[in-house]
């Protein structure tokens, strides 16, 4: 689309949402906060995402842990670069458990160990922020929500698109019914690369903490022991999303795909294709390649009267229909505050490695990790609304984890209401 087509858009756009609640409303100001006192486990790539957003206004870092020297001795300089000068370092998560003055822990840690740490924290009092996706079975989701609710403590899952401002303008969009009733969401997420990193500190033995080598500890992603692969790292987030505008859960779910490019010792799919089936005639049809990164990543909402497409977490397109090739791009306030850092292969940057920024929004594609991070301190401060609490990260959870059976069975899977509910 031209720029003349995109600013005329826009301006169109800005009076359909003139009468919608401000996105501003969850830039929050940290004035009346007392920042709640926090350790991390897992300063790997997306850990230290999170600790470069975290606000220490609202979360204040004293200790981090991690197993693997390299990723301890960075997260240690973040800390006491922008929390805590005397910030600890741990190898035991629980030893950082045990500190009486540590009121909440973020979980960043390899998706196979959420439910184990997170059931540990919660049992020792504190509040718990653990990343997406929620665990690594069904039943272990719901260790942790019952593990929360006996503790009378905060979960809080890291779907951070439920603290993106330009997510709920577009579900303020679609609840009015601005682009009419909805039969149809697509979703993707393209990338070309073979997702693996760089081994630092070959030598280091991961044994003793349950990993099998060098090589499963830094590239557990690649590894049915650790991970569930692209469904769990990334359709995951859409997943959440779409669950949320839909007010619902998927029903049914049939896949299919395979290690096609990458025959390097993987066992997850470096291609896959899902088709979700929710009530009231709602499919979803998902994809995630390795093979080409034209689309980058998106879900788009078709509706009978028009299409709204949320791309890269930055960008939200509305097109009317009879409009074609004229588009408006949602707006929200400009982020001002925090550094474009570092992140891990599924945030913040490209397939090829580029930066990825907002057209317009003023969003970068980490925003909304700052956003998260404070809703988490003010549900434990104030008591105020947890966005994406344990029920809801266990809804996105379930759906992908039966995704990820289909796919490898190459059938029509049904998904039990019971298994959503605890």
């Amino acid at each position: 689309m031209t720029e003349q087509e995109r600013q005329l858009g826009r301006r169109n756009f800005i009076k359909a949402v003139a009468t919608l609640p401000a996105a501003g409303a969850l830039l929050w100001k940290a004035a009346s906060l007392r920042p709640v006192t926090a350790g991390i486990i897992g300063p790997g790539g997306q850990g230290r995402v999170l600790m470069e957003n975290c606000n220490p206004n609202f979360i204040k870092l004293v200790a981090v842990c991690d197993i693997f020297p390299p990723n301890l001795l960075r997260g240690l300089d973040i800390a006491k670069r922008n929390h805590d000068p005397n910030a600890e370092g741990h190898s035991d998560y629980r030893k950082l458990l045990e500190r009486k003055d540590i009121e909440a822990v973020l979980i960043a840690a390899p998706l196979w160990m959420h439910s184990q740490m997170a059931v540990d924290a919660l049992q020792a009092g504190k509040h718990v922020f653990c990343e997406k996706t929620m665990a690594y079975t069904v039943d272990d989701c719901k260790k942790m929500i019952q593990a929360a609710r006996s503790a009378r403590k905060n979960l809080q899952i890291g779907h951070q698109r439920a603290y993106n401002p330009l997510y709920h303008q577009a579900h303020e969009l679609i609840k009015n019914g601005t682009i009419g009733e909805i039969y149809h969401v697509r979703a993707l997420w393209h990338r070309n690369g073979d997702w693996r990193r760089k081994i630092e500190d070959p030598k280091f033995d991961p044994r003793p903490w349950g990993y099998d080598s060098i090589e499963q500890l830094v590239n557990w992603r690649l590894y049915n022991k650790y991970s569930h692969g692209l469904m769990s790292e990334l359709c995951s987030h859409q997943i959440h999303a779409i669950n949320w505008f839909a007010g619902n859960v998927p029903q049914s779910v049939v896949g299919t795909g395979g290690v096609y490019r990458y025959k390097d010792g993987r066992e997850v799919f470096d291609h896959l294709y899902a088709i979700f089936q929710y009530p009231n005639n709602l499919t979803v049809t998902y994809s995630s390649i390795q093979s080409n990164a034209y689309d980058h990543y998106y879900e788009e909402f078709m509706g009978t009267k028009g299409t709204i497409i949320l791309g890269g977490e930055t960008e939200a397109l509305l097109f009317m229909e009879g409009d074609r090739g004229k588009a408006s791009e949602l707006e929200v306030k400009a982020d001002k505050g925090g550094p474009v850092m570092e992140a891990s292969e599924s945030r913040g940057r490209d397939a090829a490695g580029n930066s990825v920024s907002g057209t317009g929004s003023g969003l970068s594609a980490v925003s909304a990790y700052r956003l998260e991070l404070e809703g988490f301190a003010r549900t434990i401060r104030n008591g105020e609304p947890n966005l994406c609490d344990g029920e809801e990260g266990l809804k996105a959870a379930t759906a992908i984890l039966k995704a990820d059976e289909a796919v490898k069975q190459t059938k029509i899977l049904e998904i039990s209401q019971n298994l959503y509910n605890v």
